[in-house]
């Protein structure tokens, strides 16, 4: 659903304004475009032209699969901003980049064959990185991209809410993000015009989640040397006029996994699994939906990082206690097989998943 505003002054100079909310797909879809609706009605207030869309406009996505809502505002017609910018899919760079789960700092991969790009990729010069966290900017800044010129990462304190498609949990998390979107970029909306809003459409009393929001957000400048130099590269596609009469182009497979999509940008928590413990049943190997377990040669299921999508369905099969234990996924900084680090070094495996299974949630 695409929702549209428009009052705009045809004698200012032109500006439009982009902003983006990455989510987790299903899991957090109603809030996303709660913020995205809400910017849109308050850039009336501003005087200015605003709509929203989605990127996946009939949510055909996964549990955790990474997606995007839009918003741009700006003093153009509504006419000449649709000119301006309907034909997009998305933006190709935004003003403020808003995170709704942390765990998305890691790399996203919302469409198949793009492959596992930076959270940060949209953000020009100057630009916001919003997150919804409990940690800090420098915890975060080892997992994000370096860009070649300097933008703003802000922290909203909070926790990642899953509240799914259909049900929002009312929780004042959209009201917060959007005094914080307020803070960073007053020039997109102004908190003026979002207290207005919430007053007349959720009441006084939640206008005290508006202010939270735009009080508690953290502000670090980021500079062009910071972050980690990305580990994946863009996956390129022929163009139509590349291909020659005649081509044939390979399917995939059936069965088994693409080297092509690496699916662990969907998860928010990890397997941490004690093979001293381990039993051999197999029950994580044949419950795994997304054939993520591999048979080893000593008749344990080492489990492949990458193509993990953190559903918790193998920790809920397996019959012994703390063997299989999920994990929040920023306590770790590589996708490296777990079998192997067993197989190196026993001890130092178990005391490193004790340490990580302690500060399981």
């Amino acid at each position: 659903m695409k929702v549209v505003s428009s009052n705009f002054d045809e004698k200012a100079a032109t500006t439009i304004k982009n902003i983006e909310v990455n989510y987790r797909g299903v899991l957090q879809r109603t809030l996303a475009r709660r913020i995205c609706r809400n910017i849109v009605y308050a850039a009336k207030k501003d005087d200015k032209t605003s709509f929203s869309y989605g990127r996946y406009s009939d949510a055909p996505e996964r549990d955790g699969v990474p997606c995007k809502y839009f918003a741009v505002v700006a003093n153009l017609s509504e006419e000449d901003l649709e000119a301006e910018v309907g034909t997009k899919v998305e933006p190709d760079s935004v003003d403020v980049s808003v995170v709704l789960d942390d765990t998305m700092v890691k790399g996203v991969e919302p469409w198949a064959w793009h492959g596992v790009r930076p959270i940060n990729e949209k953000a020009k010069p100057g630009s916001t990185l919003l997150v919804v966290s409990k940690r800090t900017p420098e915890e975060l800044l080892k997992f994000l991209g370096k860009k070649p010129y300097p933008y703003r990462l802000a922290i909203l304190p909070g926790e990642s809410i899953f509240s799914g498609l259909w049900v929002f949990k009312n929780d004042g998390t959209d009201l917060r993000v959007l005094g914080a979107v307020a803070r960073v970029d007053p020039s997109l909306v102004s908190f003026a015009s979002l207290t207005e809003l919430v007053t007349r459409r959720e009441g006084a009393k939640n206008v005290e989640a508006l202010k939270e929001g735009y009080n508690s957000v953290v502000l670090r400048d980021v500079k062009s040397s910071e972050g980690i130099n990305w580990p994946y590269a863009a996956v390129v596609l022929p163009k139509w006029s590349e291909f020659p009469e005649g081509i044939m182009v390979n399917g995939m497979k059936r069965g088994g996994r693409s080297e092509n999509f690496k699916r662990f940008t969907t998860r928010t928590m990890r397997p941490v699994i004690r093979f001293d413990n381990c039993i051999k049943c197999s029950r994580c190997w044949y419950a795994c939906q997304d054939e993520c377990f591999d048979p080893t040669s000593d008749g344990f299921y080492d489990v492949s990082y990458e193509y993990c999508v953190g559903c918790g369905r193998c920790a809920e099969v397996c019959p012994v206690k703390n063997t299989i234990v999920m994990v929040d996924e920023l306590h770790f900084e590589n996708n490296n097989s777990p079998n192997k680090s067993y197989k190196a070094d026993p001890a130092a495996y178990i005391k490193w998943t004790e340490e990580k299974q302690s500060g399981s949630s």
